[in-house]
């Protein structure tokens, strides 16, 4: 029986779809645990696949990027969302629960957080989504703030300020202290929750609300 035009053969199509899985779930561990400077050739030897396999499917490492950190990107800024809506009922749970959130995502996953500390060279899509974060960070602090559970020199900056610690520390001692985040988180928190003696320097240009 003549095959229907343009229709290929079954086995084809599902060792296609077995490959393109296999070259995205390898991309996923190897951006988590390198971030995004690694080359499509690692990344086809931890699939299993050929190196003409994975460049047919994708040709840049850009590419895989945007199908294997959609997902991630699209949750973060769903969460950011949820966070500072959770602000209107208890500002402090809501923001205490959003630190935690973005560093631990830092700290599993390079790659995220390469993605939102350098967002000027992430697809459209990802600066859309992470624009999206960025706002409703913003409302959460303001919301945090105007209830008194943040103290009253806190700047929104100043979690830009946090997500750079938190991936020295994940860079520079994660993997020998898994945890060194969490105590990071811990100790912020509590200095943000507090005021204290001495005025602070001024908060950095970078992640102003008017930039």
């Amino acid at each position: 029986m003549a095959q229907t035009e343009g229709a290929g053969p079954k086995p084809l199509r599902a060792d296609a779809e077995r490959n393109r899985q296999a070259i995205i779930c390898a991309a996923a561990n190897v951006f988590a645990e390198k971030g995004t400077t690694v080359t499509l050739e690692h990344i086809a030897d931890i699939a299993g696949v050929g190196v003409g396999t994975i460049y047919r499917r994708f040709p840049t490492i850009d590419d895989l990027v945007a199908v294997v950190m959609e997902a991630k990107i699209t949750h973060y800024a769903d969460r950011s969302e949820q966070a500072a809506e959770q602000a209107v009922d208890d500002p402090w749970l809501a923001f205490e629960e959003y630190v935690f959130f973005i560093l631990e995502q830092q700290a599993t996953d390079l790659a995220f957080s390469e993605l939102i500390l350098r967002p000027d060279e992430a697809t459209a899509l990802f600066r859309s989504e992470i624009t999206r974060a960025f706002e409703a960070s913003v409302l959460l602090v303001d919301r945090a703030t105007a209830a008194g559970a943040l103290r009253p020199d806190f700047d929104h900056s100043d979690l830009y300020l946090v997500l750079n610690a938190n991936a020295g520390i994940v860079a520079n001692i994660g993997r020998e202290s898994p945890d060194s985040w969490r105590r990071f988180a811990q100790y912020m928190l509590q200095a943000f929750g507090h005021a204290g003696q001495q005025q602070l320097v001024p908060p950095p240009r970078e992640w102003k609300r008017d930039s």
